[in-house]
């Protein structure tokens, strides 16, 4: 393994619409361009309430790039969603 990072993962529910945002961790390893989709977080208590989270992310063939997905979600549907990506150099 190439050893493993820290990563923390913040959202903020901003619309009292009723619906429920996640964020989740994307990856793509050294030398690919396939997206590693990591698990869902969930923040179901409502607008004006943050979900924060610590965790570490790590793989055998090593990181090149991270990203961070956040979406609104009706039930287990996928509303809409937005991805953020950052070039990290070496882990």
């Amino acid at each position: 393994m190439y050893g493993e990072f820290k990563i923390a993962l913040s959202v903020t529910d901003t619309s009292a619409d009723g619906h429920h945002v996640r964020v989740r961790l994307l990856t793509k390893w050294e030398g690919s361009n396939q997206t590693v989709t990591w698990p869902w977080h969930s923040l179901t208590s409502g607008a004006g309430h943050t979900l924060t989270l610590s965790s570490t992310a790590g793989s055998d063939y090593g990181i090149w790039t991270t990203g961070v997905e956040v979406a609104r979600f009706e039930g287990d549907s996928k509303l809409n969603s937005c991805t953020d990506w950052s070039r990290i150099h070496e882990i």
